[in-house]
C-alpha cells in the first residue's frame, strides 16, 4: 500500500475543513449538504417544479444584489440592528392581531403619542424614514 505524506500546509487544511465541518454541523447545514450531493438531482427536479420556489430565487438573487456590493464594514452594523430589531418585531407581532386593530381618528392617534412605547417606535420609524430618503436620493444600483 502507498504511503501517504501530509505536510505542514495538508495538516493545515485538513484542520480547516474539520473546523468547517463542525461550524456545518452547529448551524444545521451539514445534513443539507449531504442530502443535496446524495441527491441532488432529484431535489433540483423538484425546485424546478415549484414556481413559488423559482420566483422567491428570483425576488431573494434582486435582494442580495445589494448586499454582495456593500462595503465589508457595514456588514456588522447591519447584523447587530437584524439581531436587535427581530426580535422586538416579532415579539410585536405575536402581540398585535391586525383583524382587532382599532380605527383611530386624529384625537385617537393623539392620544397614542402620550404612550411612551409608541414615542420610541415611531422615533425609530420616523428615523428609519429620514436615513431611507437620503440613501434613495443616493443608491445607485450596481
Amino acid at each position: 500500500m502507498a504511503e501517504i505524506h501530509i505536510t505542514e500546509e495538508d495538516a493545515k487544511t485538513v484542520e480547516e475543513l474539520i473546523r468547517l465541518a463542525r461550524q456545518l454541523k452547529v448551524g444545521g447545514y451539514l445534513g443539507i449538504f449531504t442530502e443535496m450531493t446524495t441527491n441532488g438531482d432529484l431535489l433540483l427536479e423538484h425546485i424546478a417544479g415549484e414556481r413559488e420556489v423559482i420566483r422567491g430565487a428570483a425576488l431573494a438573487e434582486a435582494a442580495m444584489d445589494p448586499i454582495k456590493n456593500m462595503p465589508p464594514d457595514y456588514i456588522p452594523k447591519i447584523r447587530h440592528n437584524i439581531v436587535h430589531m427581530m426580535g422586538p418585531l416579532i415579539e410585536a407581532l405575536a402581540q398585535t392581531n391586525p383583524k382587532e386593530t382599532p380605527k383611530v381618528s386624529m384625537f385617537g392617534a393623539l392620544k397614542y403619542l402620550s404612550d411612551p412605547g409608541v414615542q420610541k417606535g415611531l422615533g425609530f420609524l420616523l428615523e428609519l424614514a429620514k436615513n431611507l430618503g437620503k440613501a434613495m436620493d443616493e443608491y445607485e444600483p450596481k
